[in-house]
């Protein structure tokens, strides 16, 4: 179960799709030994959204996402059982010359693969790829166009003979290429209200004091699509990306995206009072947007901060300590004129008795 987990560090292969392009992606699994699972399942993926699944039990391509199939989308189902049958057969193949190779006796191998194509915005074919991972160590890579062919044999597996190459580059080009378009094409025209919306993003600039200085954070957040530029500006000057931190595209419960960069700043750089910009592209905005901040007062208005949480401590404690103080001698208080209530009362009682003996 743990290695399936691995299985979505594939989804970071989705930075090689173009901005405005549109992308078809299968994300398949085969699993060698016991397991509770299909020996071999694959998801479909139009963009972000999953348009089918298909698995080795079934052998049937269900329609998911949401849209309602039509007559029209019995091809896809046909050729989504051709073309995933075929993949089922290669990968295990391959997983078996590798559990040989490297001598596995593990209970559970897995061999996955990620395979698809993009289209332009303008509709015309763009990328067609395929690449390969055993036990998550990534294999090899096939990248496709219509006019280059590059392959990487990786280190698990001998290459390719040139032979084999030109007769896998033929079928690329005269099947899987155009079956993905089409399908796409198709899927594109289901889901166009989904997947052709434009959400603008909006961005913040945060600035959090720490410890010997502050974090100065580019947040964008309910964009869609998930494709966006986001920069974090010092001065005009790009920072470099190894010197922050996040990074990572994140989705949204609502179906939209958001992206978070941060920075941390000593305290020497505050007192420079840098102009700091958060500078976000996206296709929903026209023009960049941007978003900055300066300092204010450098080191003190920071220290000020960083500070204020043991000081805020202290006066807290201060100020129950008075009031537990103010209570008990209010307490006290009370008390010492009850007993002296109590005591008045007593007397005067005591002297009506002795009148009325008198009296008699």
């Amino acid at each position: 179960m743990v290695k399936l987990c691995f299985f979505w560090l594939f989804l970071s292969l989705y930075t090689i799709i173009n901005a405005g392009s549109h992308s078809l992606l299968a994300f398949a699994t085969c699993i060698s030994g016991e397991a509770p699972f299909p020996e071999c399942s694959v998801v479909l993926m139009q963009d972000d959204i999953q348009v089918g699944y298909f698995d080795s039990n079934t052998e049937q391509f269900i329609h998911k996402g949401p849209y309602a199939p039509d007559e029209t989308e019995v091809d896809v189902a046909q050729d989504a059982a051709n073309v995933f049958g075929h993949m089922f057969l290669s990968m295990k193949r391959r997983l078996s010359d590798l559990r040989f190779r490297f001598n596995s006796t593990g209970n559970i191998d897995v061999q996955q693969r990620m395979a698809g194509c993009e289209m332009l915005d303008t509709g015309e074919p763009g990328l067609l790829l395929s690449t390969d991972a055993f036990n998550a160590i990534l294999a090899d890579l096939i990248y496709y166009n219509m006019t280059h062919y590059s392959y990487n044999s990786g280190n698990l597996l001998s290459p390719w003979s040139e032979v084999h190459q030109t007769y896998v580059k033929w079928h690329y080009q005269t099947i899987y290429l155009p079956i993905c378009i089409k399908t796409l094409k198709t899927f594109r025209e289901s889901l166009k209200n989904f997947v052709m919306r434009k959400v603008r993003p909006r961005v913040r600039l945060i600035q959090k004091a720490m410890s010997g200085g502050a974090r100065v954070s580019c947040l964008a957040y309910g964009f869609y699509p998930r494709h966006i530029n986001l920069t974090l500006l010092r001065d005009g000057q790009p920072i470099l990306e190894q010197d922050m931190t996040g990074g990572q595209l994140l989705p949204n419960g609502d179906g939209t995206y958001q992206l978070r960069k941060s920075l941390e700043v000593i305290t020497e750089e505050l007192r420079e009072r840098h102009n700091y910009t958060c500078t976000t592209s996206h296709l929903s905005l026209d023009n960049k947007l941007d978003v900055s901040w300066i300092p204010e007062s450098g080191i003190d208005r920071v220290g000020l901060y960083v500070k204020s949480g043991p000081l805020g401590m202290v006066a807290i404690i201060i100020l129950l300590s008075i009031f537990v103080c103010v209570r008990r001698r209010n307490a006290a208080g009370s008390q010492t004129l009850s007993q002296l209530s109590n005591a008045n009362d007593a007397q005067v009682a005591e002297q009506m008795s002795l009148s009325s003996h008198s009296e008699t």
